[in-house]
Parts: C-alpha cells; sequence; structure tokens
C-alpha cells in the first residue's frame, strides 16, 4: 500500500512540477512580455524583478522535482520502454533534450530580458519546446499503456 501511495506522490510531483514551469513560462509569454511592452518605468521594472524573483525559486523547484520524480519513473517504467523498442527510447530521448533545452534557455534568460520587447521570439521558442515536451509525454504514456503504437 505505502508503494501505491509512493508512486502517486511521485506522479503528483512530476505533473505538478511541470505545470509549474509551463504556467510559469505561459504567464510570461502570453502577459508579462506584452505587457512589458506598453509600460516603461521603474515603477513596470521593479514588478519583472519580483516576477523574475520569485520565478526563479519556482522554476529551480520545479526543475528539481522534474529530475527526482523522472529519474523515479525510468526505475519504475524503464523496462517498459525498452520493451517498446527503439522508437519508444528515441521520443523519449527527443523528451528529455527539449526539456532539458528549455531548462537551459529559461535558466540563462533572466525574466527582465525575456520580457524585453525584442525578446518575443525566444519567447515563442520557450513556449514552443514546452508545449512539444508535454505532447511527447502524452505519446509516451499512451505508448506505454499500450493504447497507441508507432509504425
Amino acid at each position: 500500500m505505502a508503494y501505491g501511495i509512493f508512486f502517486v506522490l511521485m506522479r503528483w510531483l512530476h505533473v505538478g512540477s511541470a505545470a509549474l514551469v509551463v504556467g510559469g513560462l505561459a504567464l510570461i509569454v502570453l502577459s508579462a512580455g506584452p505587457v512589458r511592452c506598453l509600460i516603461d518605468n521603474n515603477e513596470a521594472a521593479a514588478v519583472i524583478r519580483r516576477i523574475e524573483l520569485r520565478y526563479r525559486w519556482v522554476l529551480a523547484a520545479a526543475v528539481l522535482g522534474l529530475i527526482i520524480s523522472g529519474v523515479f519513473q525510468w526505475v519504475i517504467f524503464g523496462q517498459a520502454y525498452q520493451g517498446l523498442g527503439a522508437k519508444a527510447l528515441g521520443l523519449l530521448s527527443v523528451k528529455i533534450l527539449f526539456a532539458t533545452a528549455l531548462f537551459a534557455l529559461l535558466w540563462a534568460f533572466q525574466v527582465e530580458s525575456m520580457v524585453h520587447p525584442k525578446a518575443r521570439t525566444w519567447r515563442l521558442v520557450n513556449l514552443s519546446l514546452a508545449v512539444l515536451v508535454v505532447m511527447l509525454a502524452g505519446v509516451l504514456r499512451y505508448m506505454r499503456l499500450g493504447d497507441i503504437g508507432l509504425p
């Protein structure tokens, strides 16, 4: 019974951490960026700095949660993915590569630079990577559960 509860907690940690990363990114891309283009004063800069400070802590906690829960899930489901063959392992590798690139980009850019009016492309790249990671996670889960397969 305890193993089942731990498994559920690790799934929640993984999904919750992903939601924090993607949700925070969506807030920056869809709201803070466009608003920053409209406001140019010291108060706006102070608000952006506060968002950045808080988002950095959330990002660090979420990445740690994703790493811990991801390793746990690999231990539990690694054999299942290996049994599905090279295509499943390839998709899993691409998902991990995209997630690593996303984390690196988010960590490298401060929120102030991400919300800069000229950083629209970087915001869209980050959000696109996040969406791709979530989509790949869904495909991999269905592959593992046997609901779909790749030819």
